[in-house]
């Protein structure tokens, strides 16, 4: 499976940037967590945009695009004496107490063409089981946790290494492994994705080449109407 710890990180600063920042300091962000949400969404697969969708139509439109970073918080459970049950509380689903974004992340869908470092062993699969503490943080959120495993070089494993530089590559869907590099390792330069062509002021690009175009654009980038740039009417904006 495929797990971007750049974008777990990036994730981890905006979603708590948007329990903090406000006024001119939020609207100046607000580009940041579009270019996330748009890069996530481009290589997720059809199954976790469907799921991150579902999410954010449930969220006020006027807190896009910070609702997709946005934690949902869950008051604890308390016990009362003598009593087995709890008090005002309730046992989410985990997707509810995660930023939706998470959702892409998790879902990407896979490609050969990704950094090693990024490559985990399918969860539930016996090459995984050292890796189940990282999956139940990101479960949980608990993004001290989830600090923890990440490294310069891949995600860190309880051992110490990382998975960028197990001999012999990890085990691809389908049969086949990761290419090794020189020594049996996986090469620790490879080939880098082009970085997302993005415009803030252009709805539909978070949606160019999939099939999901009029529904995505529109929910996505048009939930909050962009701004005319000074000078500029409402007639001369572009759509």
């Amino acid at each position: 499976m495929l797990l971007d710890r750049h974008r777990i990180a990036k994730l981890i600063d905006l979603a708590d940037l948007e329990r903090r920042v406000t006024g001119t300091e939020r609207l100046l962000r607000e580009e940041d967590v579009a270019l996330l949400v748009k890069a996530a969404y481009d290589d997720a697969s059809e199954a976790a945009r469907a799921a991150f969708m579902a999410r954010v139509q449930l969220m006020p439109t006027s807190a896009w695009p910070w609702s997709a970073v946005q934690v949902k918080a869950v008051r604890a459970a308390s016990a009362t004496p003598g009593n087995r049950g709890t008090i005002g509380v309730f046992t989410p689903n985990p997707a509810a107490v995660i930023p939706p974004a998470l959702l892409l992340i998790r879902g990407e869908a896979e490609s050969a063409d990704v950094e090693p470092g990024n490559r985990l062993p399918n969860r539930g699969s016996p090459e995984a089981a050292p890796w189940e503490p990282l999956h139940r943080a990101l479960d949980a959120w608990d993004t001290q946790a989830l600090r923890k495993w990440i490294g310069p070089q891949g995600w860190i494993s309880p051992g110490g290494g990382t998975n960028g530089q197990t001999g012999g590559g990890l085990d691809l869907p389908g049969g086949g492994r990761t290419p090794p590099g020189e020594n049996g390792t996986p090469p620790i330069n490879p080939v880098p994705r082009p970085p997302p062509q993005f415009s803030w002021r252009s709805p539909a690009v978070i949606v160019i080449g999939t099939t999901l175009a009029s529904t995505v654009g529109v929910v996505l980038f048009s939930l909050r109407r962009p701004r005319a740039p000074a000078g500029v009417t409402p007639q001369q904006e572009k759509p």
